[in-house]
This record gives structure tokens, sequence and C-alpha cells, in this order.
């Protein structure tokens, strides 16, 4: 077993800006048009909506595209999609760093149970070219970590029951630059 270079505060803090850049882009879906901000310190943000739900941002910085609504069948990470993930509600974000790095960040809602999720990705994670990494089991939560055979990325699926809906099931990915 391998530990991540990530720690839980690492992961907050990504938690944190992926809801924050979502409701962003929930806010900003609807239309089609192109808007540009400029930060105190003159940088650039240009943020450009489509009607096809999806909301891209741009500055010198990088580049990530939110997709809300109906996002078909991708998935963060270079993961299969989960059979039968109903992702109308579901929301993908993919960003790329000036580095060459990036990140993905997927959800999705099933039927199956976080146990039938995490099973899943632990047949997938080894022919997508992750190394089993840690996996918690909290009961109505389960999680499993998948580091790059490489050294460079990793993705942490973590699937949550939700009594009378199913399973919530959050794919979040990344590579180095």
């Amino acid at each position: 077993m391998q530990d991540t270079d990530m720690t839980g505060r690492d992961f907050m803090r990504t938690g944190y800006a992926i809801a924050t850049i979502g409701l962003l882009a929930l806010a900003a879906c609807g239309g089609s048009d192109e808007q540009v901000y400029r930060g105190a310190d003159g940088e650039e943000v240009r943020v450009e909506r489509s009607g096809d739900d999806t909301v891209t941002f741009r500055s010198e910085d990088g580049e990530a595209v939110i997709t809300t609504g109906d996002i078909g069948s991708a998935a963060a990470g270079g993961l299969p999609p989960y059979p039968g993930a109903a992702d109308s509600q579901g929301m993908q974000m993919n960003a790329t760093g000036p580095d060459g790095g990036s990140g993905q960040f997927w959800s999705f809602q099933t039927s199956d149970t976080p146990a039938d999720v995490v099973a899943f990705y632990r047949e997938a994670l080894p022919s997508a070219g992750y190394e089993i990494g840690a996996t918690m089991d909290m009961g109505d939560a389960q999680t499993i970590i998948g580091n790059r055979a490489d050294g460079n990325g990793g993705v942490q699926i973590t699937a949550t029951a939700v009594p009378g809906e199913g399973t919530m099931v959050t794919v979040i990915g990344g590579e180095g630059g």
C-alpha cells in the first residue's frame, strides 16, 4: 500500500474550491456569452457560458471547464463510467494548469450501495494505471484512493448512501505537470 501526498486538509481545500466553482457555474448557466473579470492585481479571468450547461473559466493560470446536468458517460481520471450511473443531476469539472497539471471532478448518483461502487472501482483501478493506496469503510460512506503507478497523480472515489435517494458518488482525479 502506498501513501498519497495529499493530506486531509488538502482534500478539504479541494472540496471547498470545487464547491465554490460549482456554485458559480450553476449560477452562470442558462445563457451563452463571455464576460471578462479583472482582479485587483490586473489578472484577467474570462468566463464563457454556452447554452449546453457548460461554463469555461480561463486565465493565465489555466482553464476550468464545468458541465452540469446531463454530462454523459465521461469519467474523471481515465476511469470507466459507472454502469447505470444517473448523472442527469451530476457535475463534471476538468481543469488544466500552466505547468501541464490537470484535475477532474465528476459526481453522479446510483441505486447501488456504496460497497458495490467501491468494488467496481477496486477492479477498474489497476487496468486504468492505478495502484490502490487506501480504502475507508465508514458504513454509509466508503472511499477508495488510487495512485498512478508512475507516481504522477491519483484518484479518490467516495460513495455515500443517502436515505431514500440511493448513493451519491464523487470521483476526483489529478495528474501533475
